[in-house]
């Protein structure tokens, strides 16, 4: 999803709710600082561009094959498989959300938008920009037994925050364990294991939420320790 790696100076400042870049506003030469209400404004975004997306896909969306649903029932529930339709693109990429040019211009240049991405999950919607492989379904998989778990207004914040705090993609934790999984699945096959019980695992012992209350990058993940 997100991809970052940034140092340099970060103008930032509210107005009317928008993200605005403004000079006295910059927190340090190299960390860049959100306040709450600026972090609420992207996660409205991403909530907002994800249902908008899946309403959007939905309608082409297909049902998995069955001999891909005979592979994945090894690792999903039958009643998840059974809801999800996919959407492969050809010639065309998924839309790209407004807010990522937002946080690009707010100091976050090494950003790259979702649409760069082989494939997006809308919940129980799978859209693939890229040739649909195993390992990358499973993948997308993964990420919808997290929405499936957390719901899509908590998937957005954890996502979100973890983000700011980390400006990486490996340091948000739902994206961290989902490579994890489809690496283990890489790997072998043959042997079967519950990605919902694995995500569930996560969930109740909050492993989802160590890098988004804890990282130095906004003050309203400061502000809500120990709240998410």
């Amino acid at each position: 999803m997100f991809y970052a790696g940034v140092t340099g100076p970060c103008p930032i400042a509210e107005m009317k709710g928008e993200l605005r870049p403004n000079s006295v506003a910059v927190r340090s030469r190299e960390k860049c600082e959100l306040t709450e209400e600026q972090v609420l404004h992207v996660l409205e975004q991403l909530r907002g561009y994800l249902r908008g997306q899946r309403k959007h896909y939905l309608p082409f969306g297909k049902p998995l094959g069955s001999e891909r649903v005979g592979l994945m029932s090894r690792f999903f529930s039958p009643s998840l498989l059974s809801r999800i339709k996919v959407v492969q693109l050809v010639n065309r990429r998924i839309t790209a959300p407004s807010f990522c040019q937002e946080i690009r211009a707010l100091g976050f240049p090494g950003l790259k938008e979702f649409t760069h991405g082989a494939s997006m999950t809308f919940e129980d919607l799978l859209v693939f920009n890229d040739k649909i492989t195993d390992r990358l379904l499973f993948h997308a998989l993964v990420r919808s037994v997290q929405f499936q778990m957390l719901g899509l207004d908590r998937y957005a914040e954890l996502f979100v925050r973890a983000f700011l705090d980390t400006r990486l993609l490996f340091g948000v934790p739902l994206e961290g364990h989902a490579f994890e999984l489809d690496s283990r699945f890489a790997a072998d096959r043959k042997t079967p294991f519950s990605v919902e019980d694995e995500v569930r695992m996560r969930v109740s012992e909050h492993h989802y939420e160590l890098a988004s209350t804890h990282g130095p990058q906004t003050q309203g993940a400061r502000a809500r320790k120990g709240n998410l």
